[in-house]
């Protein structure tokens, strides 16, 4: 099957690393991979890594009628079995070419910015509420495949590890307003206040970063707090820290959520969507209400009094990551794939 796996963002962040990951399963199932994107994409290096055929398409946006006419033209060249999307300006660039030819499109739900996705030949969401809002919206619900996220798995089995003294917390993101970092440091003020020896660090990068930094200075939690930058070694980022938090206030998904089970970390995390249905509460995680921070810290205060339930966490996380694994979740999208290309015949 060849399939054409298009996004035109540039950045880095968890629709880049979806899209990446989507490309690597599908040739791992065998599948002939395109991958569409724009030129100044940084997802490049891990394109070329992969050896998928890339082709870069320049845009000004969602209304560039000459973007559209180069695409007809590519897709008219190369004639996939299916064309999959990420993000709108994909979404609306491919669409009127992709319908031109008779192709079937499939769109994935990264977030709940859908409008420009409803009436594709089908839709994967990644989870039970966003299928709910597709079909609210007007998806027929037979076109609508629940397929998650995906991770890939450390290599060897990890090793669940006692925590360090002082315990360190960590967190990581694209530092803007929904990702609710600051509550992760207000929580870590209120620790302070409860007289709890922690060390924190902050992995990310985004517009919040002067804000964040400033609070953290208001709260005088320098000598406590690290910002390590924009964090390209995960592996080595959840090797140093013992507690991950993810204070979201807005998740679409949280494939961070996984990352951090798959390599055996106590995970604290606020109950938005993606996250919500991903953990269960002492099971899994602590699961806390968003927006709130004193439940951050007291949670944090739960898990250094209580070293039994936090093996327990870390052992369940790890099981649960492994449903989510790409070799998993690759035969899902492909057997998915196969019904759809068969269905638009």
């Amino acid at each position: 099957m060849h399939v054409v796996n298009a996004m035109f963002s540039r950045g880095l962040g968890g629709i880049e690393q979806a899209f990446i990951d989507y490309c690597t399963c599908l040739k791992n199932q065998g599948c002939k991979v395109t991958a569409i994107i724009h030129p100044n994409a940084q997802v490049r290096p891990a394109l070329v890594g992969l050896q998928v055929n890339i082709v870069n398409v320049k845009n000004k946006g969602i209304f560039d009628f000459l973007a559209k006419s180069y695409l007809k033209k590519i897709l008219k060249q190369i004639r996939p079995d299916v064309i999959i999307v990420h993000g709108n300006r994909a979404a609306n660039l491919l669409r009127s070419p992709a319908q031109k030819l008779k192709l079937p499109i499939v769109g994935v739900t990264h977030n709940y910015s859908l409008k420009r996705q409803i009436g594709f030949s089908a839709m994967f969401a990644t989870t039970e509420d966003l299928k709910s809002t597709l079909i609210s919206m007007g998806q027929k619900e037979d076109t609508i495949y629940k397929i998650p996220n995906m991770i890939k798995m450390p290599s060897s089995e990890v090793a669940i590890s006692e925590f360090r003294v002082p315990v360190v917390i960590g967190t990581m993101g694209r530092f803007v307003q929904k990702k609710g970092f600051d509550y992760f440091v207000r929580s870590l003020s209120e620790l302070k206040d409860r007289a709890v020896d922690f060390r924190a660090v902050i992995g990310g990068a985004g517009e919040e970063e002067p804000v964040l930094k400033k609070l953290v200075r208001d709260l005088r939690l320098d000598d406590r707090v690290q910002f390590s930058g924009w964090v390209e070694n995960k592996s080595k980022f959840f090797n140093n820290i013992d507690i991950f938090v993810l204070p979201s206030i807005h998740e679409p998904f949280g494939i961070i959520l996984l990352e951090a089970f798959a390599r055996g970390k106590v995970v604290i995390t606020t109950d938005s969507e993606g996250p919500a249905e991903i953990a269960t509460q002492k099971k899994d995680a602590i699961i806390v209400e968003k927006g709130d921070s004193r439940m951050i810290a007291s949670a944090v205060e739960k898990l250094l009094n209580d070293r039994a339930l936090a093996r327990k966490l870390a052992e369940n996380a790890y099981n649960t990551a492994q449903k989510y694994e790409s070799e998993v979740i690759g035969r899902k999208i492909l057997e998915a794939l196969i019904k759809i290309e068969k269905g638009h015949k």
